[in-house]
């Protein structure tokens, strides 16, 4: 009896080993300004990751456009907005010291934008590769500050962005 009560308990130890050595999550929330051609517009940033080893992780983006921006193009102006946009990247992150981690990543995005002038309203679904790079600050436990780049590289003629951001991260 004893012996098996020895064997249940190092179970118990080895999986909550294992557990904690498992990658952790992240949840965040933050403000991305994204630069084209033309105008540049505001968003708000939700993102979520999971650490796979301490130098890979696997992260989702979704991007809700805040306004919209007035554009002239060939003399004509009209509004244009970014309804939403949905990304899906790899990270490579090297992690400087327990509280600063820089990073690249890269991936694809999906994209929903809206046009409208003298009544007439447009809506068209853009796509495109995606990269940058950036740093995290765990500024306490597990809350952390993150700066990002990101370069958008729509496919099909729908141009480029660089998007700048900064976010709150939670890990847990």
């Amino acid at each position: 009896m004893k012996s098996l009560l020895i064997a249940v308990s190092s179970i118990a130890v080895l999986a909550g080993a294992a557990s904690a050595q498992e990658g952790p999550f992240r949840i965040g929330a933050g403000y991305q300004a994204i630069d084209t051609d033309g105008a540049t517009y505001d968003a708000l940033t939700l993102r979520g990751s999971y650490d796979i080893t301490p130098f890979f992780a696997l992260e989702g983006d979704l991007l809700i456009g805040l306004g919209d921006e007035s554009v002239t193009v060939g003399g004509t102006t009209f509004n244009s907005s970014i309804d939403y946009g949905v990304g899906l990247y790899g990270v490579a992150q090297y992690p400087l010291t327990e509280q600063f981690t820089v990073f690249a990543r890269g991936g694809y995005i999906y994209a929903d934008v809206e046009g409208s002038v003298g009544g007439l309203t447009v809506s068209s679904d853009i796509d495109g590769w995606a990269f940058g790079a950036g740093a995290e600050w765990a500024f306490n436990g597990p809350n952390a500050v993150r700066f990002d780049y990101t370069r958008y590289d729509f496919v099909n003629g729908n141009g480029n962005a660089d998007a700048f951001g900064i976010s709150y991260v939670r890990r847990f």
